[in-house]
C-alpha cells in the first residue's frame, strides 16, 4: 500500500484507493460480527469510506497503521449512529451520489462464514434464553425495537421503573454470560 501522507496531504488520489483496497473487507467483517447482518454490514461499510473520504483532511498520521486507526475510528462512529438512530442512515452516500453495492447470494454466504455469524447467533441464542421471560421480553422491545421506556413499560404493563431494571438486569445478566462464555475470535 503506498504511504498515505505525502506534501500533496493525506489520502489523495491512489492513496484513498489504496486504503480501500487495504481495510475494506475486515472493515465488512468487523461490521458484520457486530450487527450479525451481511447487508447491514454492507450498508455500514458502505457509509464509512465516504465518510472517511469527505472528512479526510483531518487525517493526522503519518503511516499505514495511523491511516487503518483512524478508519476504523470512523467505524466507530459509523455503528454507534446506526445503533442510536436505529438504521444506517445513507447521508453520507446521498451527500456522495453514491450507491451501496449489492452482493450476491453466494458473497453474502461467504461473509456470514468469515465472519462467524451462525457461531454469534448461535451463542446469543444461547444467552438470551438464559434470561428469565421478563427480562427478555423487556430488552427485545428496548433495544431490538427500540421502543423509549414509557412504551416499553406500558406494553408490559409494568412502571417505567421496572422496565428499566428489567432491561439494565438482562443487559448485565448478557456481560455476565459473555464474561464467563467470551464469543469466537475475530478472523480478521
Amino acid at each position: 500500500m503506498p504511504r498515505l501522507s505525502t506534501a500533496e496531504g493525506p489520502f489523495h488520489g491512489e492513496r484513498f484507493a489504496a486504503l480501500y483496497q487495504e481495510q475494506s473487507h475486515d472493515l465488512l467483517v468487523f461490521f458484520a460480527r457486530r450487527v450479525y447482518e451481511p447487508e447491514l454490514a454492507l450498508d455500514l461499510t458502505a457509509e464509512t469510506f465516504p465518510q472517511a473520504l469527505i472528512s479526510r483532511r483531518k487525517f493526522r498520521g503519518t503511516n499505514d497503521a495511523d491511516a487503518a486507526r483512524w478508519l476504523y475510528g470512523i467505524a466507530r462512529h459509523q455503528l454507534h449512529h446506526y445503533f442510536r438512530n436505529g438504521e444506517a442512515e445513507g447521508k453520507a452516500l446521498r451527500k456522495l451520489g453514491l450507491e451501496v453495492p449489492d452482493m450476491s447470494d453466494a458473497e453474502l454466504a461467504r461473509l456470514v462464514e468469515e465472519s462467524g455469524l451462525d457461531e454469534l447467533r448461535a451463542a446469543m441464542n444461547g444467552a438470551l434464553s438464559a434470561l428469565s421471560n421478563e427480562q427478555r421480553q423487556a430488552l427485545q422491545l428496548r433495544v431490538v425495537h427500540e421502543l423509549p421506556y414509557p412504551e416499553v413499560a406500558s406494553r408490559l404493563g409494568i412502571s417505567e421503573a421496572s422496565a428499566r431494571a428489567r432491561v439494565s438486569r438482562g443487559l448485565r445478566a448478557l456481560a455476565s454470560h459473555f464474561e464467563s462464555n467470551p464469543l469466537p475470535e475475530e478472523a480478521t
